[in-house]
């Protein structure tokens, strides 16, 4: 398989492989969107009953406009940035699972109303690079007598258990098109113009009488050029052994490091299956 990077930002890539085969690629695919570990807050302990402003004097309610389930879910889908070097999850830390700083972090939100509690409201008791990646996503309104008093607590999971720990998002594979031009005697010239002109990507260019093709990576296999030159000059072909797969991540991973990551699974999960297979054997 020969790999190449056709695009790579912090929170999105597109990457072409070949020499390979669609079930192959399809196993990253899947493994991107489910197998990848992240920090997600799990449970959400909310305070119960008046809450005095120790500054005012003034007492509050412990109430929202908003059930706390609703609450609780909008806090476990905020991102939240991963070191998977530093965190692993309970099951597998040398804690046993009674949770310690490599497998738990702590929340806490104390606002009073009136106002709107966003995800900066949220603060990491520990280190402050744990804060949300998103810190203006609005979580709930509180109303001049409503106050929201809550510790959170994030652990490590992967997207197999809940949606809150998916890492990678759109991840979509599809195959290589080649577009081959080969002008039928019955074809005019105006017929490969409208052709050009038809093209969503424009990498169809028209000149000095010849139909040409500038960058045939960002066709998308529309078929818009196809149907506008009714003489089958145009014709564009998918290519079996070479895919392109592209996705982007919510920023808890880097698209460099989710799509490492899921490659050193994959590969783990097929070395266990080789062993499986040959101690039957």
């Amino acid at each position: 398989m020969e790999v190449t990077i056709r695009e790579l930002k912090p929170r999105s890539t597109v990457v072409e492989m070949a020499g390979t085969t669609a079930s192959q690629v399809n196993a990253i695919r899947r493994t991107l969107l489910a197998d990848v570990p992240k920090l997600a807050i799990e449970d959400v302990e909310f305070h119960l009953g008046p809450i005095r402003d120790e500054a005012t004097g003034k007492d509050y309610d412990s109430s929202t406009s908003m059930f706390d389930e609703a609450i609780a879910l909008r806090l476990g889908l905020l991102p939240i940035p991963t070191d998977l070097g530093e965190f692993r999850r309970k099951s597998e830390c040398s804690c046993g699972g009674t949770g310690c700083p490599h497998c738990q972090v702590m929340y806490s939100i104390d606002r009073k109303g009136p106002c709107t509690v966003y995800a900066r409201d949220l603060i990491p008791l520990g280190d402050p690079g744990l804060a949300t990646l998103e810190p203006e996503v609005p979580i709930v309104r509180l109303g001049a007598r409503q106050a929201l008093l809550a510790y959170a607590t994030a652990v490590v999971g992967t997207a197999r258990e809940h949606a809150k720990w998916q890492v990678a998002h759109g991840v979509g594979m599809f195959p290589r098109p080649h577009v081959k031009i080969q002008k039928k005697p019955e074809c005019t010239e105006a017929c490969l113009k409208r052709a050009a002109a038809t093209c969503p990507v424009n990498i169809l260019e028209f000149a000095g009488g010849k139909l040409s093709v500038t960058d045939e990576v960002k066709c998308i296999d529309c078929g818009a050029c196809e149907k506008a030159c009714e003489h089958g000059s145009i014709q564009v072909a998918p290519d079996e052994a070479d895919f392109f797969l592209r996705f982007e991540t919510d920023g808890s991973l880097s698209a460099r490091e989710a799509l490492r990551y899921s490659l050193k699974d994959l590969k783990r999960r097929f070395e266990d299956l080789r062993e499986a297979i040959q101690g039957i054997a």
